[in-house]
This record gives C-alpha cells, sequence and structure tokens, in this order.
C-alpha cells in the first residue's frame, strides 16, 4: 500500500508541474516590466532638452532625432 500512497504523490507533483510551471510563466509575462526605451529615460530626455536648446540639430547627424 506505501507505493500507491508514493504513485499517486509524483502524479500530483506530476500536474502541479505541468499546470503551475505555465502559469507561472504567464503571469511572469503578463507582471514583468517593459524596458524603457533609452531615448525615454532621464537621460535620454534630458540630452534631447540639451539639443533643443542648441538649435534643435544633434551633431553628425542630417538634424533627425
Amino acid at each position: 500500500m506505501a507505493e500507491r500512497g508514493r504513485t499517486s504523490a509524483v502524479i500530483v507533483l506530476g500536474w502541479v508541474v505541468a499546470i503551475g510551471l505555465p502559469l507561472a510563466v504567464t503571469v511572469g509575462v503578463i507582471v514583468w516590466p517593459e524596458r524603457i526605451p533609452k531615448d525615454h529615460t532621464i537621460w535620454g530626455i534630458r540630452e534631447r532638452i540639451e539639443h533643443e536648446g542648441a538649435g534643435g540639430v544633434k551633431p553628425g547627424t542630417s538634424g533627425k532625432y
């Protein structure tokens, strides 16, 4: 009889892993924050403001950001 209890525990563990792992990954993907684009960071905004104050042309470019 002890063998049957161990088998049931393994089956339950298998179901927990089979359902719990994909569920945990799905929740993690939904909740995990996205990376902030470089031009939306404090430093990117500061650089853009400084370039706007300097005539709005970024050195070494055709004037586009």
